[in-house]
């Protein structure tokens, strides 16, 4: 990537320029011969600028124009509401101005958030092209960014908190057609590993961006936080030094409201009502399940399944209008002992424009089963939605018609 030629007033001219094209097949001949002076290599490097910062403005809806963007970078990074987030969340524990060391900044859009949050920031990339990025992307905050390795670094005094977002994906494996790598799972091969961050949090306030399935065990005595925004999970946040208290967020990243659930409670069961609640996956993560459930006059449909029921339509109704929306709602139309033949049974007797299946606790074809149950239901409007759950006598059913 040449960062230096991207940059300059002919790379981010082309950039623009690039943006409007459809089909690479055709818009690089194009541009080639409109631009005959330009290196054709150049002119490939910025389409795929153009194309990076389309899809991540489609991805987060907003503005990624004077952006320099790699692919790698896109598919770890931080959407902008979990990063004001956090940040705010930083102001809040260390205070305004304080130091923050990003120790892992890629292109640098954390480090943003920290800077416009009021911090002071300095990032550091061992990658020399992505420090380069990084540089343009904060060139309108006072963000220093520095090219070096952070397992070496020496981190100054002034430095009040870390940040650390461990890199989590595989850059030797190969490509899928997304253009993601594998996933690494295992924290020690994390880059910088989990260890590290262990040994790290010993010597100075950290605050971890780790995956939504990290096994927290591997931090007992931390506080993790799961955030969802607009019912998507996208992270787990760690902060050492706690009491292993757990805590889901919510986000609604276009009204900017945010609810939090306390988490680490154990939620009563309540017999099968007249509605499905299915929680955000942040308070299933976290076990943040009794507030919803009492909210509801409900409980869970089985001890060791994260779906809810209730009997109260306005409080269920209350729920999955609120803003941001803690779980989404179902009328039960039907329960039933689960087998594909009942399945076809009950669901011929209602219409559905499509049919969607939902699992917990067991293993299930969820393909086969939705095009088996489409073809026994008649034609309509509507969707059906069918639950199935595992229950210690046998597995049960819950066709359901979602609430708006």
């Amino acid at each position: 990537m040449n960062v230096d030629w991207l940059t300059s007033a002919q790379g981010q001219e082309l950039i623009a320029e690039a943006k409007s094209a459809t089909d690479p097949l055709i818009a690089i001949p194009a541009l080639r011969k409109k631009h005959p002076d330009i290196d054709p290599n150049l002119i490939s490097e910025a389409l795929s600028q153009a194309q990076l910062q389309n899809r991540l403005a489609q991805r987060w809806n907003v503005d990624t124009a004077n952006l320099i963007l790699s692919e790698d970078g896109i598919m770890q990074a931080t959407r902008p509401a979990a990063s004001s987030y956090r940040a705010e969340l930083v102001v809040s524990r260390f205070g305004q101005g304080a130091h923050v060391l990003d120790l892992t900044c890629g292109l640098g859009f954390d480090s943003l958030a920290f800077a416009k949050a009021g911090l002071q920031v300095t990032a550091l990339e061992i990658n020399p092209e992505i420090a380069a990025a990084a540089r343009f992307n904060l060139r309108q905050t006072s963000c220093d960014v520095i090219t070096a390795d952070c397992l070496t670094f020496e981190i100054p005094e002034s430095v009040d908190v870390v940040f650390v977002d461990p890199a989590r994906r595989d850059p030797n494996a190969a490509r899928r057609a997304d253009g993601s790598t594998s996933r690494i799972f295992n924290p020690e091969d994390w880059s910088p590993s989990w260890d590290f961050v262990l040994e790290l949090s010993g010597r100075i306030p950290v605050v971890a961006k780790v995956a939504p399935g990290f096994d927290t065990s591997a931090a007992p005595t931390w506080n993790a936080e799961w955030i969802s925004i607009d019912g998507d999970l996208v992270e787990t946040l760690l902060m050492p030094n706690g009491t292993g208290e757990k805590t889901a967020t919510l986000i609604d990243s276009i009204s900017g409201a945010t609810s939090k659930f306390a988490g680490n409670e154990i939620t009563a069961t309540a017999t099968i009502g007249k509605y499905l609640v299915v929680p955000d996956a942040a308070l299933i993560r976290a076990s943040a399940l009794t507030n919803l459930a009492d909210s509801i006059s409900g409980g869970l449909v089985n001890e060791h399944i994260a779906w809810l029921t209730s009997r109260d339509e306005t409080a269920v109704r209350q729920v999955v209008s609120a803003s941001p929306r803690p779980a989404l709602g179902f009328e039960i139309l039907e329960a039933f002992r689960y087998s594909e033949k009942s399945l076809s049974a009950s669901v011929k007797k209602y219409e559905a424009a499509g049919v969607t299946i939902m699992t917990r606790g067991m293993q299930l074809n969820v393909e086969a089963l939705r095009k088996l149950a489409a073809k026994s239901a008649k034609k309509g409007t509507e969707e059906l939605v069918v639950a199935i759950y595992r229950e210690d006598a046998g597995p049960q059913a819950l066709l359901c018609r979602r609430l708006a």
